[in-house]
């Protein structure tokens, strides 16, 4: 059996073209990161569901860059081969083009091989810098969580066609701007179709249906581990939940009932030993 190799883009762009379709889960620690590498996945997203599904944050205006980079760092200690794409946190690329710069080659140095970013046509300057500076940028476009107050909330991007034309002008300075590839959020399928045949590069759908180049998914929801409830949108194919609660539940019996640890997980020290320590706690 042939070695997997290292996800680069120009074979990303190959399974665009080829109808082959591109399979991304966000993944934030060493352990999800092996077990999905053996699988095949192309994209592992380090993203703000990443905090929010396992650190507790309500809002992912919170995250802070040390909580992302750690979770990047144990993503990378599991050398995949897959591509690992590192969310840059709220405002760290906005405003001054040399903090965008700084802010991606950090996450770069600490083992991500492109950051993502939530963006429109008014950061397509910024993103175009960083992709210049030969940093590879996943655009995020629709539904972007870090917004959702001027978003209204967490709701369907793009119903009119005024607004889906503004997602389709977002794309396309996505486009320009030099993204290597495009997540459009919790947009209607009939929008997600049309990017896709539009766009030169791969689009992914998050919650926006099935007729994308590829399809994003959070890792906490796809197994049914998170302290929130799963978005509608996000389809569940396991439940570990319940079974980690059943293994923590009989550990913490058998501790109270004496049965663990058990006789034969003892370890004993030979008998001279224990002589000879008997002994030092008489002089002690």
């Amino acid at each position: 059996m042939t070695e997997r190799k290292k996800v680069t883009i120009q074979q990303l762009q190959k399974m665009k073209a080829e109808g082959t379709r591109i399979c991304a889960l966000g993944v934030y620690d060493t352990p999800m990161a092996v077990a999905a590498d053996r699988i095949g996945f192309e994209l592992f997203v380090i993203g703000n569901s990443g905090p929010m599904s396992l650190l507790g944050y309500t809002e992912s205006t919170a995250v802070r860059s040390e909580d992302l980079l750690f979770m990047c760092k144990a993503v990378k200690r599991a050398q995949p081969k897959a591509m690992i794409v590192a969310t840059l946190p709220y405002m760290s690329y906005f405003g001054s083009k040399d903090r965008a710069i700084d802010t991606a080659a950090q996450f770069v140095r600490e083992g991500a091989d492109a950051v993502q970013c939530h963006a429109d046509r008014n950061t397509s300057e910024n993103i175009e810098v960083m992709t210049r500076a030969g940093v590879p940028v996943l655009a995020h476009i629709g539904l972007r969580s870090v917004r959702k107050t001027e978003q209204s909330g967490f709701r369907v991007q793009g119903r009119s066609a005024t607004a889906a034309d503004e997602i389709f002008e977002d794309a396309l300075a996505m486009e320009k701007a030099g993204a290597f590839a495009v997540v459009a959020e919790l947009v209607p399928t009939q929008l997600m179709g049309f990017l896709r045949k539009r766009l030169s590069l791969p689009v992914l759908s998050l919650g926006s249906g099935p007729d994308a180049d590829g399809i994003y998914q959070v890792s906490a929801d796809v197994v049914g581990f998170s302290v929130f409830p799963r978005p509608k949108t996000a389809a569940q194919f396991g439940n570990v939940r319940p079974l980690i609660g059943t293994a923590i539940e009989k550990f913490c019996s058998a501790v109270q009932a004496r049965e663990f640890p058990a006789k034969a997980d003892e370890r004993c020290m030979p008998v001279a030993e224990k002589e000879a320590l008997f002994q030092e706690l008489k002089r002690a």
